[in-house]
């Protein structure tokens, strides 16, 4: 894409886009509450899932990765963008997800949303991330899962983008390291705490019941 101007638009739809805060959202919605004031105080769907219960926990799931597969979908498809413009959406959008304007640039932790610019930018990468889902389902830790399963997948696409292989008719461009290399060191930056609490054995573990406890701290 050659016109700034429309990168730079796309660029700022894809942010508002990512910022909405759908856990947020759902909590006062459905149940009057503020999903911050409960639980760890997050916003994401781990938060709503522990609160309020599986079924809100999934719909913010899946409004979280709808964000991103929206994002980069529609810059590859009906904005025609090149390369580097879907990566620099998508990276845009997980940063709207995480520092999102609308709720005092207090978000969630970057990995839905990444996940769904993910399944867009490199499907093979994206099925490697899932990696993550039986890792939280085996041990518990959706934490752990996230930073594992986007390890994997994020740091293949790096190796597939700066070679630029075609793999099962998938091609990739080297100007996905624009996606492949930031959205990681932000995943990991985000989940710095739970790294502590995991390697103190202090880390919550997911499970099927809402645990409606306040948080220490509200936002």
């Amino acid at each position: 894409m050659n016109d700034p101007a429309v990168a730079i638009v796309v660029l700022v739809v894809a942010y508002f886009i990512g910022a909405i805060p759908f856990g947020v959202i759902t909590g006062r919605v459905f149940r009057g509450v503020d999903i911050r004031s409960y639980g760890s105080g997050g916003s994401g769907a781990t938060n709503v899932s522990r609160t309020l219960g599986p079924v809100a926990g999934g719909a913010v799931l899946a409004a979280d990765v709808g964000k991103g597969l929206v994002i980069a979908g529609l810059v590859r498809w009906a904005v025609e963008g090149d390369a580097w413009l879907i990566a620099a959406a998508g990276t845009t959008a997980v940063l709207g997800h995480m520092f999102p304007a609308y709720i005092k640039f207090k978000g969630g932790k970057g990995v839905a949303t990444g996940l769904g610019a993910l399944a867009i930018i490199s499907p093979i990468a994206a099925v490697i991330a899932l990696s993550g889902v039986g890792i939280a389902a085996i041990t518990r830790y959706v934490s752990l899962g996230s930073i594992i399963g986007s390890g994997l997948s994020l740091g293949l696409l790096i190796i597939l983008s700066i070679f630029e292989l075609t793999i099962l008719g998938v091609e990739h461009d080297i100007w996905y390291l624009l996606f492949a290399i930031p959205v990681p060191i932000f995943i990991f930056w985000s989940h710095r705490s739970n790294v502590d609490r995991l390697a103190k054995g202090d880390e919550s573990k997911l499970d099927g019941n809402a645990t409606p406890r306040r948080a220490q701290r509200t936002p």
